[in-house]
């Protein structure tokens, strides 16, 4: 990328996510240890429920778990561009932050997180390599990555900052 705002708002949005990322893996969990190494089965579970505030957080979890790593695919392709080896990353930091949250007691280590957040990632990448095609420029779909990064990212981090005033 050229110098100019958009390496500014690209690295920030990407730290940004970084930071972001963490908090919604370690630090805004309980001090509980729980662990599911039967594929599916929290989903499965998830899906026979019927009453209005579970099942919101079904959509919660199982769409939070995959959206939370939709921009890890994309930004991991602009740096790597080759898929498996982005896939395996994603697969890899997942799989770490399952192992994390269990060793020092901070949420449900679950293989169908891993499962959704490696689904989440192979989107973000399919995304980009969806992107490349269309622009077929490597620098326009980085620009066009960074002002939807900015998009997405600059409300969300000024909600960020408004919660945790409040909460303060």
């Amino acid at each position: 990328m050229k110098k100019g705002i958009y390496p500014f708002l690209f690295w920030t949005m990407l730290i940004f996510y970084l930071f972001l990322l963490i908090d919604l893996l370690f630090l805004s969990r309980g001090s509980y240890r729980s662990v599911n190494l039967i594929p599916f089965e929290t989903i499965r579970s998830y899906i026979h429920v019927d009453d209005g505030i579970r099942t919101k957080w079904v959509d919660v979890n199982v769409w939070g778990n995959i959206l939370m790593f939709v921009p890890a695919g994309i930004y991991l392709m602009i740096f790597k561009r080759k898929v498996i080896k982005t896939f395996l990353i994603i697969c890899g930091l997942s799989l770490g932050a399952e192992i994390i949250q269990y060793l020092f007691a901070i949420g449900a280590s679950d293989i169908d997180d891993l499962i959704l957040n490696s689904l989440g990632g192979f989107i973000g990448i399919l995304i980009y390599l969806v992107l490349e095609k269309i622009f077929k420029n490597g620098h326009r779909v980085r620009k066009l990555i960074t002002v939807a990064s900015a998009l997405v990212g600059i409300p969300v981090l000024c909600i960020s900052i408004l919660v945790t005033i409040a909460n303060w």
